[in-house]
C-alpha cells in the first residue's frame, strides 16, 4: 500500500497478503517464546521463599495473559489484513473484467468514419 503526499492511496493486494503472513508467522514466534508455568514449581516452598514464589507466580500469570492477548491481536490483525487484500483482488478482478467486456463490444470508428 503507498500513499504519496497529495497523491492517491494505491493498494497491492500481494503487499497485504505478505503483511498478513508476517503478521501470522509474528505470532507463532511470540507463541513459541511463551514462558513455561512449569517453571514455578522449582520455586515454590520448601526450596524458596514463599513471598518471591508467590510474586514469581503473579507475574507469570500476568505474563502468560499478555502473550495470549498479544496471540490473539496478532492472529486478528492477519485475519483483517488477509481479508482486505482478498476485497482488494476482487476488486481488482471486478473491474479489469468489466473494462475488458467494455473494449470487446466496442467498435473503433475512425473519426472521419463517425457521424456528425
Amino acid at each position: 500500500m503507498t500513499l504519496s503526499a497529495g497523491g492517491p492511496l494505491r493498494v497491492d493486494p500481494t503487499t497485504l497478503d505478505q503483511a498478513a503472513a508476517t503478521l501470522r508467522d509474528l505470532a507463532v514466534d511470540v507463541q513459541s517464546g511463551r514462558l513455561d508455568r512449569f517453571l514455578l514449581d522449582w520455586i515454590d516452598a520448601p526450596s524458596g521463599q514463599p513471598d518471591l514464589a508467590a510474586a514469581l507466580r503473579r507475574f507469570v500469570e500476568f505474563a502468560d495473559d499478555q502473550y495470549e492477548d498479544v496471540v490473539a491481536l496478532l492472529a486478528a490483525l492477519a485475519t483483517r489484513v488477509a481479508g482486505a487484500a482478498a476485497t482488494y483482488a476482487a476488486a481488482d478482478t471486478r473491474v479489469a473484467t468489466r473494462l475488458a467486456q467494455f473494449l470487446a463490444d466496442s467498435d473503433y470508428r475512425p473519426a472521419a468514419a463517425r457521424p456528425r
